[in-house]
């Protein structure tokens, strides 16, 4: 599995800094993704050159202080060759947490999904409709089924998603559930929902869905002219339920109103 991988020193500048020496970082880019991490070492500005990375200068001091910073680059470049060899997915999140040592569970994906839909459920009633919550339950559901099969596993960790997983199950939704190109739209839809949630929360930094496209037309409405809608009205029908009907449609005709605010009423 190739990444593109990269590693460089700089002097990061302190909050209401005036002079003196600035704090060293690295900053690790994979595949666009970005992290910055403290070496836990500083640098006068006028002794570091940006160029090489490195202190200036012949003193002990430089050579140590340069000589530190060169293990820690060989450390991290050993760390990501080590997640490749075990043919893990290089993200920047694992990457990271080997170099501070953080052994932390990594959130999944179905268990951020199944907290965002027991909270949907609380909110019924006040910004959510039960339809609305079938729907994520229905997404749960497919996730479930299309992790199970195409991981043989029963959860993925978030940083483990990236853009193969995200298309892999807009197929698996058009080619194993046999969803139209809207329904297919919307469990993709709330699957986005879930990424970009995760990543306001900050427990992924790179966002699958940045190069994906929806395949979903849109759909082309059409319109009632004044002559259908006056036919539709002075149709005479025997039935009361469907006079009902009739009434409460024609009234969302002329006021707008949905289906689902007419159905609060």
């Amino acid at each position: 599995m190739s990444t593109n991988y990269s590693l460089l020193f700089y002097l990061k500048k302190p909050k209401n800094y005036v002079n003196g020496a600035k704090p060293i970082y690295m900053r690790i880019t994979i595949d666009g993704s970005v992290c910055e991490i403290s070496t836990g070492k500083s640098c006068e500005p006028i002794r570091w050159n940006s160029k090489a990375n490195r202190s200036k200068g012949n003193t002990e001091e430089v050579k140590t202080l340069n000589s530190y910073l060169e293990m820690l680059n060989l450390k991290v470049a050993a760390l990501h060759l080590e997640i490749l060899k075990m043919g893990e997915i290089p993200t920047i999140e694992l990457l990271k947490s080997k170099i501070t040592g953080k052994t932390e569970s990594q959130r999944t994906l179905l268990s951020v999904l199944r907290d965002h839909n027991h909270k949907m459920e609380s909110l019924l009633g006040n910004g959510f409709r039960e339809n609305t919550l079938k729907g994520y339950r229905t997404t749960y559901s497919h996730l479930e089924n299309y992790i199970t099969k195409q991981f043989s596993t029963a959860d993925i960790e978030l940083h483990k998603i990236d853009h193969s997983f995200v298309v892999g199950y807009e197929y698996y939704l058009r080619s194993e559930k046999g969803c139209s190109d809207i329904s297919a739209a919307k469990y993709m839809k709330h699957l986005r929902k879930i990424i970009n949630l995760s990543l306001a929360h900050e427990w992924i930094t790179s966002n699958p869905f940045k190069f994906y496209k929806t395949h979903a037309k849109p759909k082309e409405k059409s319109y009632l002219n004044r002559n259908e809608l006056t036919r539709i009205e002075s149709k005479k029908l025997n039935i009361l339920r469907l006079q009902n009907v009739r009434d409460i449609f024609v009234f969302c005709c002329y006021t707008g109103l949905s289906y689902a605010d007419v159905s609060k009423l």
